[in-house]
């Protein structure tokens, strides 16, 4: 198992005043507790890479990377939260015996000479010569990306971890595709130029599943769970601004809400002057869907062009257009889209900031008003992206997110997932009559629409038998051509292309085709011929099988119309949980590891596409919800009814018979591609930590009540939201499910004291990350081991929740631990006497006397794994409490 040090825990911290957050670290590294954590000969040469503050709870975040000779390790970046001039969390990542695993201390190769094998290896063809356009610190660059567009290479050198007993020196370059559908970080030998690893700052939503939709009954809308309640705390304060007709935020889509006219949606403390505000300066500066924090317009050819369009408001800013359906060209509703694009981005970055995703965390603004971070990087929001490009880009969505300072790119693209149709009507016999499910043809050119009602085509079907081979596949002319004459004819899949057996019945006088698939799931028939000009339908195996067996002894009579319009695309703009998932991650990246860091979201086990499905959850939720309801990413975009299972393996639900996902189930999404590459299904993963969260969001509402105001509210809901975006800043770099999970706890500590510390392990362990939960190696798909145990009985969990609020709480944490404990009591100052007991009865850790303020920190890294008993004896005080060591 590759080994990781991470350590998670809260200490009695050096008390001192007017220090740098450089200089307390450094006090704390030359505490004994941290000297027998970590080795001073690893940890001596380290650099903050960026700094952020918590504003719900004062805490500020140190992201420490190590180095070797005044070179970056890459992503040995540990974390540092300091609170009041004091740290109170620790999360390291730390690579040990540097001295022995680097390879060398001087490249070879140039920096400009690694960046041509880039190129050369990733297939980016140079239009220009490379030249070096800043070099502001040793080993680092910026460098002209010789395309002849403005977004330069980043390069810096760095040593890289190719196994737990080597380190390489490489040039870590930051690539910009010419068609900005790559954003490549990749690591090049320093020595040889081969591509050590590459990973994508475009994070690509390709929205795959396993699981087939079943339908449901059960209607979302519900009342609430008897056991909680709904707060109301008033509306957020909002700036004035402009009028949007939008699917309002906590609205799915068209298929959950209706367009409304929604004015002055902006948020004072997010955006204090407006939306449409770039300098500052009260009035818009823009009066087209483009301001401060995105800039939204369309992009048909998928080239990412500057020279494109955005719908205009007018000096009101009045932004009212009409929205056509799926029955139309989706260009003619294009100023539509970029209205709901606009305005969804602008409400994730307003809501979002309210709990700590501000300028000092990394968000995405044009002008960050004086209030910390780095400017200049609104989000490039492009509408029906690719829509005209050849080929033409579908059914996904993505965000690319480089480091703060640089914008942000959401693309949204058109989907082809038709609805479900039923066209077959079999009039007779009647032992087969009723409706039945086909799939549209997707010829280009050649398909014809089916009619629609009150039009129809009626026949008997008749079988295309082909005139040797004794098959129905229509590959060669037919034996029974004088019978096909005016009829619909069926026939069965293979042998051929689709147009080639729709050309033959068509020529031998059909007037519609069906085609039996040779399995029994739906079929999408393709090909291009544009003499067809006949309609052509597809039915699995059992549909078509069922109605063939019964051609063999009697006349089967159809009739095929459909009742709308023909579907043409589902357009992605107006499925607002998508658009909040993708904004999601820029969130998650831009915390995880620090606003000047985009690479601690590349390892396998972690949970990017969990936080951005949850983040499109909790803004989705609205009075009358409840967590048991089936909750389907993406419904709108499949063309699956709302309570579907959208495009997910299970929709999201607290109920585990709609979802069963456990921890183990992040080792089902691990796959070999035909190059032999291990391969990971970051979405299935991330669903299984979405399905936590989601756990614990109905855990917080139903003790703590909904609160709709999801700005500044008071409820479950409010308080989960602030905890789970404090946790990822909290979490290290390259996180497990393991870290998160501690992470949250963790942040939960900082925040109230560690008041629903208890609450929080029993969802967690309730899904398999219990206090034993294993995630092995963070690079690996398929060693995690789940635990459903939770923390041992005692103080920690044994207390009522209300207890919690009372004043003379004991707790220990972390419990279990791997070697430092933290021993907390509320407002006890005193002299302790403190003993640690194994399993036979000996002490085998005693300190007399000992000073205590509050809480203590204890190193008990010298301890086997086991159980222990702790015993605190004071004052008016006697105190003991089962530890697990591990």
């Amino acid at each position: 198992m590759k080994k990781t040090i991470l350590f998670i825990f809260f200490i009695f911290p050096l008390f001192v005043f007017s220090q740098s957050n450089k200089e307390i670290i450094q006090n704390y590294l030359n505490t004994p507790n941290a000297r027998n954590s970590i080795s001073n000969r690893d940890f001596k040469d380290w650099v903050i890479q960026s700094e952020g503050s918590f504003t719900t709870s004062g805490i500020e975040n140190c992201f420490v990377v190590q180095r070797y000779q005044g070179i970056d390790i890459f992503r040995a970046v540990s974390n540092f939260s300091i609170k009041n001039k004091k740290i109170i969390d620790v999360q390291k990542r730390v690579v040990d015996d540097v001295s022995n695993k680097v390879n060398t201390t001087t490249p070879f190769l140039s920096v400009l000479d690694a960046l041509a094998k880039a190129y050369f290896q990733l297939g980016i063809t140079v239009k220009d010569k490379f030249n070096i356009l800043e070099n502001s610190e040793s080993n680092k660059f910026k460098i002209s990306n010789g395309l002849g567009n403005e977004e330069p290479v980043t390069a810096n050198l760095v040593y890289h971890q190719l196994s737990e007993n080597k380190l390489i020196l490489a040039w870590d370059f930051t690539i910009h595709t010419p068609t900005h559908d790559h954003i490549w970080s990749v690591r090049i030998d320093a020595l040889n130029g081969k591509i050590l690893e590459k990973n994508d700052f475009v994070i690509s939503c390709s929205f795959d599943r396993n699981k087939v939709y079943s339908s449901t009954k059960d209607s979302l809308i519900r009342n609430f769970d008897a056991t909680y309640k709904q707060i109301y705390s008033g509306s957020s304060s909002l700036a004035p601004g402009g009028s949007y007709r939008v699917i309002p935020f906590n609205y799915e889509s068209p298929n959950h809400g209706s367009f409304q006219l929604i004015s002055n949606p902006s948020d004072t403390k997010a955006s204090p002057f407006g939306w449409h505000d770039v300098d500052g300066v009260d009035g818009a500066d823009y009066t087209i869907t483009r301001g401060n924090n995105v800039w939204a317009k369309d992009d048909f050819a998928g080239d990412n062009s500057t020279v494109t369009s955005s719908p205009d408001g007018g000096p009101s800013l009045i932004f009212d257009f009409p929205y056509g359906g799926t029955n139309v060209d989706a260009r003619t509703y294009i100023d539509a889209a970029n209205t709901n694009l606009f305005y969804v981005n602008n409400i994730m970055h307003d809501v979002w900031y309210q709990y700590g995703f501000d300028e000092g965390s990394g968000n995405f603004q044009e002008n960050n008003y004086g209030r910390g971070g780095l400017a200049g990087d609104y989000v490039n929001a492009e509408a029906q992206d690719g829509s005209l490009a050849v080929p033409m880009s579908l059914n996904n969505a993505n965000f690319s997110v480089p480091v703060d300072g640089n914008r942000g790119r959401m693309q949204m693209f058109l989907w082809n997932s038709a609805p479900e149709i039923k066209p077959i009507i079999v009039n007779s016999p009647s032992s087969l009559s009723g409706n039945y499910v086909a799939k549209q043809n997707s010829f280009n050119p050649g398909r014809v629409d089916l009619p629609i009602t009150p039009s129809f085509l009626q026949s008997d079907l008749v079988l295309y038998l082909d005139s040797f081979g004794g098959t129905s596949e229509g590959c060669v002319s037919p034996s029974n051509r004088a019978d096909l004459n005016g009829k619909i004819v069926v026939l069965r899949r293979g042998g051929c292309n689709f147009v080639v057996k729709v050309k033959a019945a068509q020529n031998a006088g059909a007037i519609a085709v069906i085609v039996v698939n040779n399995v029994d799931s739906d079929l999408i028939m393709s090909g291009a011929d544009a003499t067809i000009n006949i309609p052509a339908i597809s039915v699995s195996s059992s549909i078509g099988e069922t109605i063939l067996n019964q051609m063999k002894t009697e006349a089967v009579n159809v009739k095929i119309q459909t009742q709308s319009s023909p579907f043409i695309n589902v357009d992605g703009d107006f499925d607002n949980g998508i658009i909040a998932h993708e904004y999601g991650h820029g969130i998650s990246i831009r915390l995880a590891g620090g606003p000047n860091n985009s690479g601690c979201l590349s390892n396998t086990d972690q949970m990017g596409e969990g936080w951005s499905d949850w983040f499109a959850l909790m803004m989705q939720i609205k009075p009358g919800d409840f967590g048991g309801a089936r909750r389907g990413i993406g419904t709108f975009v499949s063309s699956e009814p709302t309570d579907g299972l959208g495009i997910r393996d299970y929709p999201y639900s607290t109920d585990r018979v709609i979802n069963p996902m456990t921890y183990v189930f992040t080792n089902n999404y691990q796959s070999i591609d035909a190059e032999g590459v291990e391969k990971t299904s970051v979405h299935g993963v991330g669903s299984v930590w979405a399905t936590m969260l989601w756990d614990l969001t109905w855990a917080y509402i139903n003790k703590y009540g909904y609160d709709n105001n999801k700005y500044s509210g008071q409820g479950g809901n409010n308080k989960l939201m602030r905890i789970v975006l404090d946790g990822i800043k909290l979490q290290p770099c390259s996180p497990t499910f393991v870290d998160a999970r501690n992470a949250i706890i963790a942040a939960d500590q900082a925040i109230t004291g560690g008041q629903d510390y208890c609450m929080i392990w029993e969802v967690f362990a309730a899904r398999g990350l219990g206090i034993n939960a294993t995630a092995g190696d963070k690079n690996k798909g398929n060693d995690q081991v789940e635990d459903f145990t939770r923390p041992a009985d005692g103080s920690n969990c044994s207390l009522a929740v209300n207890n919690f609020d009372t004043d003379n709480v004991m707790r220990v944490f972390p419990n279990p631990s791997r070697g430092e404990i933290t021993v907390r009591i509320n407002n006890y100052i005193g002299d302790v006497d403190i003993k640690i007991i194994d399993s036979n009865g000996r002490v085998v850790y005693k300190a007399i006397k000992q000073e205590f303020n509050n809480e203590k920190n204890i190193n008990l890294s010298q301890l086997t794994q086991g159980i222990y008993i702790l015993e605190i004896e004071g004052e008016a005080l006697s105190y003991k409490e089962k530890i697990i060591i591990n």
